[in-house]
């Protein structure tokens, strides 16, 4: 498993766990609780070091996170391209100008299908600018990454809200849904602003000539792009 999927998968169930503890600290009588649980329990101490050290269990949460995070934009994508009938993929939302010049250059057959818009997407990313611009396909990787990450974790931080309400009897106080909720808003907005970033990078190299983007490529072969 790469480092930023162990980074997104690790992060996510930490969060969710932080919050619940958040949640049930700021409730007296839910904390008294959780304080008699732990004392009444001889394993927690073991059951503390499995989530520290990153167990399968902790890594099957993350996926869970994942994978609603990815359902919910799936969902939302479609109903946005079912009104507006732009994109309906997430990883590669590009207009149709955009859309119609990455046909060009792959020189696809055919006219430009948008129901191929996410392969046409990848394919230009790990196939043309991974040769001739590789700083500028690590970049967005990386903030694709900041994405991801943000969008799981924002994922978590909700679960934990209706997790800790119907399973654990956590009430819904101002004291957990603030800070939580206002890091959760936070959160939307950094993985929104990453998102558009990374649109707007493709978008802009494809408009980029190929003879401009080999120049660029040669020109930042000493100096890639920092990381943000």
């Amino acid at each position: 498993m790469d480092e930023d999927r162990r980074v997104r998968f690790l992060l996510a169930p930490v969060l969710f766990a932080a919050s619940l503890l958040w949640g049930a600290s700021v409730d007296s009588t839910t904390w008294d609780h959780v304080t008699t649980l732990f004392k009444d329990s001889p394993d927690w101490p073991k059951l503390i070091g499995l989530f520290a050290g990153g167990s399968i269990v902790v890594f099957a949460a993350g996926y869970i996170f994942g994978t609603v995070g990815y359902f919910v934009l799936m969902l939302i994508f479609y109903v946005h391209a079912k009104i507006s009938g732009t994109s309906r993929f997430h990883e590669v939302a590009l207009s149709h100008e955009s859309f119609d010049q990455i046909w060009k250059t792959l020189k696809a057959p055919g006219a430009p299908d948008r129901s191929q818009e996410l392969s046409a997407g990848v394919v230009f990313d790990h196939g043309v600018l991974r040769k001739s611009n590789v700083g500028v396909h690590r970049w967005l990787l990386r903030r694709w990454n900041a994405f991801s990450i943000g969008i799981t974790s924002l994922c978590s931080l909700v679960v934990s809200f209706l997790f800790g309400w119907t399973m654990l009897n956590i009430p819904l106080t101002i004291a957990w849904l603030f800070p939580v909720g206002s890091f959760v808003v936070i959160l939307l907005i950094v993985a929104c602003r990453a998102w558009h970033d990374t649109m707007n990078m493709l978008a802009f190299m494809v408009s980029l000539p190929p003879k401009e983007r080999k120049a660029n490529a040669r020109a930042r072969t000493r100096s890639p792009p920092a990381a943000l």
